[in-house]
């Protein structure tokens, strides 16, 4: 996946990298398991792209760091130890936006970091 994926992205990887560790966390509920689902992933594109692969998987982690902010199972349990009554999905719609934030900043820095070193 990640060799066919990088090279149709080519270096636009980098744009979606940290999109694809909060992916992983808002399915899973967890950011170890999306590092140890995608992790590999992006190791082989990087290698495959030619930037860094430490750079690479310190985007994945922070990326599944920030989807922990759309997780539902993290939501649910907020929810249920603070009383909130609310729908998910209007936590979803407040928190989402911090967590579009925190991915294009972190890729905005690593983008600096790896064109910086060039």
């Amino acid at each position: 996946i990640g060799i066919v994926l990088s090279e149709a992205f080519k270096a636009g990887w980098i744009a979606i990298a940290a999109s694809i560790g909060a992916l992983g966390s808002f399915f899973s509920g967890s950011t170890t398991v999306s590092n140890l689902t995608f992790g590999s992933v992006q190791e082989i594109a990087a290698e495959t792209i030619g930037v860094n692969v430490n750079a690479m998987l310190a985007l994945q982690a922070v990326g599944a760091s920030a989807g922990n902010g759309i997780c539902l199972n993290n939501i649910i349990s907020a929810c249920t130890v603070t009383g909130l009554v609310i729908g998910e999905g209007k936590i979803i719609a407040k928190t989402a936006k911090f967590v579009l934030a925190f991915i294009v900043v972190a890729t905005l820095i690593m983008l600096a970091f790896l064109f910086g070193e060039r």
